[in-house]
């Protein structure tokens, strides 16, 4: 059995201060099955590995999610997520759904007003769920969308619209971001001190459904997105457990590990660090007992980002005394 550890956030977003950061951080099992067996170098995003997991050529999702979530076909779909952009400094940060609880009430509030706002543009816009938005259009948008995971945590001004109609559908952010700043819902949510929904992300703009392929018989995560595009990949995509356990029917696995990816993304240093403190007792060191006792024939590990990384160990490569363990310090370009 061969186990594929996707860990986002394993290495610091920022490579130029990774190192600095983890130096004196203690993970002896992730820096043996480094260090033994073979890595690369792979500077990833986080949508470019959801496309490589799935077989697809890039992360037009939204007729895929709006055709699961029954919803009748349009010329073309966007997915519109709810999301809270803060101020810091010079920036303006996203966070997505993960930091909101949003009530199905609050939605439809919402919603109703953005409707009725862009009724003249044609924009139609859909809740199934608190927690996935999406927009039918009259026809494509003629623009270029940032995937929403590559922008949660980031500044926005790097990811807005681009293209022949990006300045147009900047407009439109910014003309419903004026409509959300002062909606009775997030006064509301404002005064009970809860995150506003001040703006929506545009992404996976697709007219029809793509046909999605993995060659992993399991993905686990406990990604609600990523166990959606498991299941009409047709494999198994349950959440994994909260420690190492060994799936039931063998063939090669991967398995999304998120314990350090949200303080990543937020650069939340003592939140990452104690993440991949919490990986490496619960993952990381059964990881390597198992590849070592025989119970694992191959383990490979990757993350994301410009420090990201893709390694294969196998259990000869153990007996290879020579190769030093590797601290997460040195895996960030010098």
């Amino acid at each position: 059995m061969k186990y594929t550890l996707f860990v986002p956030g394993l290495t610091w977003l920022d490579s130029d201060a990774g190192p600095e950061l983890c130096k004196d951080l203690s993970l002896p099992a992730l820096s043996t099955l480094l260090g033994r067996g073979q890595w690369r170098s792979e500077s990833l995003s986080a949508s470019e590995m959801l496309c490589r997991t799935f077989g697809l050529p890039q992360p037009a999702l939204a007729a895929n999610l709006a055709h699961a979530a029954g919803l009748a076909p349009a010329v073309s779909w966007l997915i519109a997520d709810p999301v809270n952009l803060r101020v810091d400094r010079d920036r303006a940060l996203l966070g997505d759904i993960g930091i909101m609880n949003l009530s199905q009430d609050e939605t439809a509030a919402l919603l109703a007003s953005l409707n009725a706002f862009f009724a003249e543009d044609g924009l139609v816009f859909h809740a199934p769920t608190p927690a996935r938005w999406f927009v039918a259009l009259p026809q494509a948008s003629g623009a270029e969308f940032s995937a929403l995971p590559d922008v949660i945590g980031e500044d926005i001004n790097h990811h807005l619209p681009k293209g022949a109609n990006g300045m147009r559908w900047s407009r439109f952010l910014n003309e419903l971001q004026m409509l959300l700043y002062t909606h009775p819902v997030n006064e509301a949510r404002e005064a009970r001190g809860e995150p506003t929904v001040n703006s929506l992300w545009f992404w996976g703009e697709a007219s029809q459904p793509q046909s999605l392929a993995s060659a992993y018989p399991a993905v686990h995560s406990h990604d609600p997105l990523w166990q959606q595009l498991a299941q009409q990949a047709g494999v198994a995509g349950d959440s994994p457990s909260y420690a190492f356990a060994l799936t039931e029917g063998g063939g090669d696995v991967l398995l999304h590990l998120d314990a350090a990816e949200g303080a990543a993304q937020f650069r939340d240093v003592w939140g990452w660090r104690e993440g991949l403190m919490q990986l490496e007792r619960d993952w990381f060191a059964p990881t390597l007992a198992a590849l070592q006792q025989g119970r694992l024939s191959e383990v490979q590990l990757c993350c994301h980002g410009s420090a990201g990384l893709h390694s294969r160990t196998t259990r000869l490569d153990l007996w290879k005394l020579w190769r030093r363990p590797l601290p997460l310090s040195k895996l960030y370009p010098q």
